[in-house]
């Protein structure tokens, strides 16, 4: 079920797993200002549906942020979780071990700075991903 879309993103809900998947609309850059936006998208999407489980397919990313940006925008996403009931967040990355060791990489220092009791694993499948996220908490 369709729960949002807009020229990034694409929000699809799947009610009897309460799983959103979150999926980018084209493989393409996007500013960091769209970036941002399309994470309070996101953000404000778990909260009104009190969605429990998201699936990040960021497979097409193609973006190439510096490396303040990149923290900056995970941050915001992070923080944004918080104060929302999910408790699992599968990330389904890309190919570009570079790009990935980056994310990881500031996902790591955002978690050793912030407590952060949302449990996250990253994939390269979205069908593992999927599973993961149908496991019990």
């Amino acid at each position: 079920m369709e729960l949002y879309s807009d020229e990034i993103i694409f929000l699809d809900y799947i009610p009897e797993q309460d799983i959103l998947t979150v999926a980018l609309q084209e493989e393409r850059e996007y500013p960091v200002a769209e970036v941002r936006k399309a994470f309070i998208s996101i953000v404000s999407c778990i909260r009104e549906n009190n969605i429990s489980r998201l699936l990040l397919d960021f497979r097409r990313n193609t973006l190439d942020l510096s490396e303040a940006d990149y923290k900056a925008s995970i941050a915001q996403l992070a923080v944004g979780v918080l104060q929302t009931p999910l408790q699992k967040v599968a990330r389904v990355g890309t190919s570009n071990p570079i790009r990935e060791n980056k994310i990881v990489n500031t996902y790591e220092g955002i978690k050793g700075a912030v407590p952060f009791p949302i449990a996250v694993k990253m994939f390269y499948d979205k069908a593992e991903a999927l599973e993961w996220l149908k496991l019990e908490v």
